[in-house]
């Protein structure tokens, strides 16, 4: 069997084209990188490895970052969780799933502001036959709810925005 070596990045940067109501399901729940239909999540059939193959997870990781919660310098306080079948692979040590390892401790891109908070991430092991999924969720708000502004015609307006954050997957 051959080995081939390829990486994922999940790309999200709202223009404003995007319901408010599609950017809030990444704050409400653990949402796929693949199939949400959010950013470049477009596939439209699970994830499932054939009977010839298996995967293996190297590294995971999302935008650094907890603070702060809104404007320019925005970051998401994201988490990513890796689900085989039922099981969630990040769980506490009472085996209750949580959120997943977050952007701070597996960050993506790694840099010299961002390095993992550890040496070595165990790899993941994706046998022949089975179903798996990459989830991210958000804490911090995707939507700033209100901003006002002046009209051209000199009105106040009230507007929701995007804060346009780009978070990736690798």
């Amino acid at each position: 069997m051959s080995i081939r070596r390829q990486g994922y990045e999940w790309i999200f940067d709202d223009i404003g084209g995007v319901p408010i109501k599609k950017i809030a399901q990444l704050t409400e729940k653990e949402t796929s990188i693949f199939t949400s239909g959010i950013g470049n999540a477009t596939i439209t059939v699970r994830n499932k490895t054939p009977d010839d193959a298996f995967i293996v997870i190297d590294y995971v990781g999302s935008t650094p970052g907890i603070w702060p919660q809104t404007g320019v310098n925005w970051k998401p306080r994201g988490y990513v969780q890796i689900v085989l079948e039922s099981t969630s692979y990040f769980e506490d040590p009472d085996w209750i799933q949580n959120s997943g390892i977050g952007g701070s401790t597996a960050p993506y891109p790694i840099s010299v502001d961002y390095q993992p908070a550890y040496s070595d991430m165990i790899p993941i092991e994706i046998p022949p036959n089975t179903n798996w999924d990459v989830k991210y969720r958000i804490f911090n708000a995707v939507v700033e709810s209100d901003e006002d502004y002046t009209c051209p015609n000199d009105s106040t307006a009230q507007t929701y925005s995007s804060l346009n954050p780009v978070i990736t997957f690798n």
